[in-house]
C-alpha cells in the first residue's frame, strides 16, 4: 500500500466533514439565534513516520489531516416581531436556561409562557433569572425592559440572567442554539448587554458566502480525488510493470 493514500483518504475524510458543517450551517439558515460553525483543519503530527524515525518527506506524506468546527460569535440581524416575549440580546450576551441535561445557553430569544406560568424557551427550556431560579410569572401584561428586567402589571417581578464568557472557545454548540460551557458555570461572567424586546436575533450565516466555499471545497475533494486516483492507477501500475522487467 502506498503510504500516501491514507492522507489522501483523510483529506478527503475531511472535505466531506466541512462539506456537511456548511450543508448544516444553510440548514439553519432561518433559525433564531444559529451561529455558524466554521470548518478550519488539522495536520496530524504523530505517524508511522514519525515513530520509525523517517525523513521529513515520510513524515509530510503520511500526516493525516481532520477538521474540526468553532462557531462564529458574530451578531445576526435583528428582525421586529412586535410580540412582547421575543428579545434580542444586543452585545455579548447568552440568556441562562435549564434543560433536562443541565445549565445551557442561547441567543434565541423566543419565549413563551407555559401552563405552570414559568417563562420558557421556544423549546420549552425554564429561563433563568436573576436569583438563579426559573422565572414564573402570574396572569396579565409582561414588559422586558432594555436590561432585562421583567415587569407583569407595571410591577418588576424578575430580571434576566445574562451572562458572557471571556472567550467563546469554552462553549461547545448543542443542536441548533444551545450552547455548553466546557469550564461549567465557574466562566460565567456579568453580560453588559442590552435586550431589544419585540425583536429576534437572525442566524449570522452568510448564504452568498457559504455557497462560495462550497464550490471550493468541491472542488478541494475533487482535487484529492484525482491524486489517489494517480496513486491507485498510475504510479502502482508503473511500479508493476518495473518490477515484472
Amino acid at each position: 500500500m502506498n503510504s500516501g493514500i491514507y492522507t489522501a483518504y483523510s483529506g478527503m475524510q475531511a472535505q466531506a466533514d466541512a462539506l456537511d458543517i456548511l450543508a448544516n450551517n444553510l440548514a439553519n439558515i432561518n433559525t433564531t439565534g444559529f451561529k455558524a460553525e466554521k470548518a478550519f483543519f488539522t495536520v496530524l503530527q504523530q505517524s508511522a513516520a514519525d515513530i520509525d524515525g523517517g525523513n521529513p518527506l515520510q513524515e509530510a506524506i503520511n500526516r493525516p489531516v481532520t477538521v474540526r468546527g468553532t462557531f462564529s460569535g458574530e451578531e445576526g440581524s435583528l428582525i421586529s416581531t412586535r410580540r412582547n416575549l421575543d428579545v434580542a440580546i444586543e452585545g455579548n450576551g447568552f440568556l441562562v436556561v435549564e434543560t433536562p441535561a443541565g445549565i445551557r445557553y442561547t441567543r434565541s430569544g423566543s419565549l413563551r409562557i407555559n401552563t405552570q406560568g414559568i417563562l420558557t424557551t421556544s423549546d420549552a427550556h425554564p429561563v433563568l433569572g436573576g436569583e438563579n431560579k426559573p422565572i414564573v410569572l402570574g396572569p396579565g401584561e409582561v414588559v422586558i425592559g432594555c436590561n432585562g428586567d421583567i415587569q407583569l402589571n407595571g410591577t418588576t417581578v424578575d430580571r434576566l440572567k445574562l451572562v458572557r464568557f471571556e472567550n467563546l472557545s469554552l462553549l461547545e454548540k448543542e443542536g441548533a442554539s444551545l450552547f455548553l460551557s466546557r469550564a461549567g458555570r465557574d466562566a460565567e461572567l456579568e453580560a453588559d448587554a442590552r435586550i431589544q424586546a419585540g425583536y429576534l436575533e437572525q442566524s449570522n450565516v452568510n448564504p452568498i458566502q457559504a455557497v462560495v466555499q462550497m464550490i471550493a471545497i468541491l472542488r478541494n475533494f475533487e482535487a484529492v480525488q484525482k491524486s489517489m486516483n494517480l496513486i491507485t492507477n498510475d504510479i502502482n501500475k508503473q511500479a508493476i510493470e518495473e518490477l515484472s522487467r
